[in-house]
């Protein structure tokens, strides 16, 4: 059988293999971002506009169990930790998994990020009824294990699960779970819904039900990876999950794909040593550390706060943050529709050209406000912060979730989707922790703290990134070896 060079379409024995996106692959990605996607995006969201309620919780039941007394300073640390402990918990998270991964394959990844997350979720809810900040803590940090567990294995899953030619439609999915998940979160956390001081638990229980779901359609329905299927012997089981996800008539080409991949898995393991290998890192390293230090960890943590800053009430920052939240979502499914259209390169350049723009743009309307304190220059900063949020997630919001996983060597694939996201998980702890500070001392020239990295990366990914639409594994690979 011979191998198309660039999509998936060819012809076997007189019979059409062209792979269609079928049913079962959009309905297994959809449900399996359940895990890791979508929680991401409720995490770092739901904090933001119930950081008030939070905060009054934690310092009364510290002062109450524990005889201490927080000054403001102590507890806004102490509430920086905490925030910030989901990213800990995830890069851990990620780590683990790539061992998971090698050893049970993705399906089971995602079986057991759910399992973390039905538990660990709820956790604040119950925090509150047992009056134990530590609980809370706790629930932060286990749900980023989950986190990171989940988005480590989605990743994997769905780039060798997906034909080729769909490989960034599918991809695409973890970003567009995390906007929905961010948007649900802000919806919830509104003091008309569930952001008040004895309803919030309740946030993170309705939080767990997703992580049920997808724990039974896990078990009942998915079939794994045909990738890990191969490299484990089983030949039959790897050709019926081929049919399942890529249709009967397509099965015997990605049959062969998947043979041309699992060869390549013995000889491309090292992740140091490999050219192809460590270019790929490096760009997918590069790509999800700049996602942190694009401004989207200040725009979900302290998005209430900014809007708050630059003269909207309190009332009025949590509804436009809720209501600004729409354009991530679709910006992400502009994502989903044009990324196997207009490739990766562009998306990711042109995004990061952008969002270097609108960060200097609100950089100004910010000094600007401080100056004078006019009040239309907050409706110019909301424009920006919805022009912001559809364009990270139209662009570097998702394809960093897969580009790791596309641009990697079968061998190294679990191995770098571990390290470029745990990656990812520690620059976000570190963006909030230098850009509040400096956010209360320098006021609107923090923003460079963004500015500068949107453009160094754009400038280097100009250079170095390849267009990867369409290519097989073995072509991405030729293609890194130059």
């Amino acid at each position: 059988m011979r191998v198309s060079p660039i999509g998936n379409t060819g012809k076997i024995a007189g019979k059409d293999t062209t792979s269609r996106l079928t049913a079962r692959v959009v309905v297994t990605a959809i449900l399996s971002v359940l895990g890791g996607g979508f929680h991401f995006g409720f995490q770092i969201s739901i904090i933001n506009p119930m950081a008030q309620i939070l905060q009054s919780f934690l310092l009364e039941n510290f002062e109450g169990s524990y005889s201490v007394e927080l000054t403001e300073s102590d507890l806004t640390l102490v509430w920086s930790t905490i925030a910030g402990s989901l990213f800990i918990g995830a890069a851990f998270g990620a780590y683990i998994m790539s061992k998971i991964l090698e050893l049970y394959g993705p399906k089971r990844g995602i079986l057991y990020s759910a399992l973390v997350l039905l538990i660990s979720t709820p956790l604040a809810g119950f925090s509150y009824l047992a009056s134990s900040p530590v609980l809370f803590v706790l629930s932060r940090l286990f749900s980023g294990i989950g986190v990171g567990m989940g988005t480590t294995a989605q990743g994997v899953f769905l780039a060798e699960i997906s034909p080729v030619a769909y490989r960034g439609v599918i991809g695409s999915f973890g970003g567009f779970s995390t906007n929905i998940g961010f948007i649900f979160a802000s919806s919830l956390g509104l003091p008309d819904v569930f952001g008040t001081k004895t309803s919030w638990p309740y946030a993170f229980y309705i939080e767990a039900l997703p992580c049920l779901i997808l724990i039974i359609v896990n078990v009942c329905w998915f079939c794994d990876s045909p990738v890990y299927l191969l490299r484990s012997g089983k030949e039959s089981l790897t050709y019926q999950s081929l049919t399942a996800y890529c249709g009967r008539q397509a099965a015997p080409y990605e049959m062969d794909r998947v043979v041309s991949e699992v060869k390549a898995y013995c000889t491309n393991a090292d992740v140091i040593w490999n050219r192809a290998a460590r270019r790929a890192l490096c760009l997918s390293l590069t790509l999800n550390i700049v996602v942190s230090f694009s401004g989207i960890t200040a725009v979900s943590f302290f998005g209430t706060f900014l809007l708050q800053s630059i003269g909207f009430t309190e009332h009025g920052a949590s509804l436009a943050n809720c209501f600004s939240g729409l354009s991530g979502t679709l910006g992400a499914i502009l994502s989903t529709i044009t990324v196997d259209r207009l490739g990766r390169r562009v998306m990711v350049l042109g995004s990061l050209v952008f969002l270097a723009a609108v960060n200097t743009s609100m950089m100004l309307l910010a000094y600007y406000f401080n100056t004078t304190k006019e009040s239309w220059v907050g409706w110019g900063f909301l424009l920006l912060f919805v022009a912001f949020l559809f364009v990270f997630s139209a662009g570097i919001g998702p394809t960093a979730w897969f580009l790791g996983a596309e641009l990697a060597p079968a061998g190294c694939r679990a191995r770098m989707q571990s390290m470029s996201v745990a990656a990812q998980y520690m620059s976000c702890f570190l963006s909030p922790i230098i850009y509040y500070p400096l956010n209360s001392s320098i006021g609107a020239l923090s923003f460079l703290v963004f500015i500068i990295p949107l453009t160094l990366s754009a400038i280097f990914f100009q250079r170095y990134l390849p267009e990867t639409k369409g290519r097989t594994t073995e072509e991405i690979t030729a293609m890194l070896q130059k």
